[in-house]
């Protein structure tokens, strides 16, 4: 398709906007992950560390599959250029909305 109405600065901020987005979900699985392994070092029950070493699991197959969508995200950025500059606009886009 070519399109006729969505501009270069559209497709890269769009995807600026995703990364960030999923920037976001990795780093609360991270921090999710951080303290599930804590927590199971540290479980003095046999219950409560069998429900932890399955979140902990879970939290791992998510973190992976965010990390997929980055890849398949960045995979799409043809021109680096173009993508940095989007960042630098949809950074300040996001900045002035949370002054506000």
């Amino acid at each position: 398709m070519i399109y006729t109405q969505l501009s270069n600065d559209y497709k890269y901020d769009t995807l600026a906007d995703a990364v960030y987005a999923r920037e976001i979900e990795y780093f609360h699985y991270d921090f999710d992950r951080k303290n599930f392994e804590y927590l199971l070092e540290n479980a003095a029950d046999n219950e409560f560390a069998a429900n932890i070493a399955e979140r902990l699991n879970s939290t791992r197959k998510e973190m992976g599959n965010v990390a997929l969508i980055i890849s398949a995200l960045k995979s799409q950025i043809e021109d680096q250029a173009a993508y940095d500059a989007a960042v630098v606009r949809v950074t300040a886009k996001r900045e002035a909305k949370e002054a506000e």
